[in-house]
């Protein structure tokens, strides 16, 4: 039931809305104080809310003269046409149009063009989870053609929104650099969890989980792993992409019984187990410009599960792990630096870093950062 009193607020995706990290933590904290639907593709987030089920990919004739077309309005610069052709964004139009909308939270750059066009009475709010003009960088065709497409839509469209996040400092500082845009930081933070700091026995107990992406370069913790004088085991969490990628991963661990591939598990089971683990290692080769600004899901998660952490040499994470002491930083992303901090680990160094991710998890939780979001909301409103 919607309450005539309160302002109505849309939470708009273009991803499966139920598993978006970001979304969710929004709309647990909006729906408190405000009417909210939720928009995206698949099932709805919250079975007590109103869901409108946008459709990813729907059905066009003649698909290859379709993405010819396509291929040209980009070379050509036909942004607006683009955007307005593609059948996702105009199909999602005529699902949410005619609502009084009081404010719209968009995610990533390409909901943008079509939240401006529903006109909620009180303005966008924008959530750019990374820099989007070079999310995928390392692709040549990516960066001719998409990347000035989405610096289109930041200059035309996110220019003019109410309020814009992001994810990290240096992605702040970027988007003002570039596009004089005022974005709030406000970072992937975990929900808070009530665990105990589990004890630190041999042999030292690592994990790391994730996607099997080239670009991390994830070889270098099991070739640290391999070589460490420590008595240490490392399981990897790793989505079962069916990529070359992980079956390299795998065949580079064959033959070490300090390496373990396991099944992933649904994320509502993750944090219970990382909490049985000592540290969580999360070295993530800068090979993109947003890969070198990360701030991702697991480091937070690593904290909530009271686990150690060590990292490369990654500026946003630095910050935190040496502000609070929760674990170590690498010298660079090798393997050898990776070794070399494995080298110096005992169970007494182990069991201080698990012991201040216990003393900092409310902090570093997502509660905190999602106020963030409810005060930029609330200014827009009010």
């Amino acid at each position: 039931m919607t309450d005539p009193s309160r302002p109505r607020v849309l939470v708009l995706t273009f991803t499966p809305i139920a598993r978006e990290p970001r979304a969710l933590k929004q709309i647990r904290r909006f729906a408190k104080d405000y009417d909210v639907t939720t928009a995206g593709f698949g099932e709805a987030p919250d079975p007590d809310l109103p869901h409108i089920e946008l459709e990813s990919s729907p059905k066009v004739r003649g698909l290859q003269s379709v993405r010819g077309a396509y291929l040209l309005m980009l070379l050509l610069r036909l942004y607006r046409l683009l955007y307005w052709t593609n059948p996702r964004n105009t199909s999602a139009f005529e699902r949410l149009r005619g609502i009084d909308w009081d404010v719209i939270v968009a995610h990533d750059v390409q909901t943008v063009p079509l939240a401006t066009r529903l006109a909620p009475n009180r303005g966008v709010i924008v959530d750019l989870h990374e820099y989007a003009p070079r999310q995928n960088e390392h692709s040549v065709a990516w960066r001719l053609l998409i990347g000035p497409y989405f610096r289109w839509i930041l200059r035309k469209h996110v220019s003019h929104a109410a309020s814009v996040t992001t994810v990290s400092q240096g992605i702040v500082e970027e988007y003002r650099r570039e596009f004089g845009l005022e974005t709030e930081l406000v970072a992937n933070a975990t929900p808070f969890h009530d665990f105990s700091v589990g004890e630190v026995g041999s042999p030292i107990r690592l994990v790391h989980s994730g996607i099997p992406a080239p670009a991390r370069k994830l070889e270098v913790m099991i070739d640290a792993v391999k070589e460490t004088s420590t008595d240490v085991i490392l399981d990897l969490y790793l989505i079962k992409d069916g990529s070359e990628y992980y079956e390299q991963l795998k065949q580079r661990a064959a033959g070490s019984h300090r390496i373990r591939f396991v099944e992933p598990v649904p994320y509502s089971e993750l944090l219970p187990t990382l909490n049985t683990y000592d540290v969580g290692l999360s070295v993530i080769a800068p090979t993109t410009f947003n890969l070198a600004w990360c701030l991702p899901n697991k480091f937070f998660d690593f904290i909530q599960a009271r686990l150690g952490v060590i990292i490369g040499p990654s500026p946003e994470m630095m910050r935190f792990v040496d502000e609070h002491d929760i674990g170590a930083v690498t010298r660079d992303f090798s393997a050898d630096a990776l070794r070399e901090v494995l080298d110096s680990l005992t169970p007494e160094k182990v069991s201080t870093w698990k012991n201040a991710s216990h003393h900092h998890a409310r902090e570093l939780s997502s509660e905190k950062q999602v106020e963030i979001w409810a005060a930029e909301l609330a200014r827009v409103l009010g």
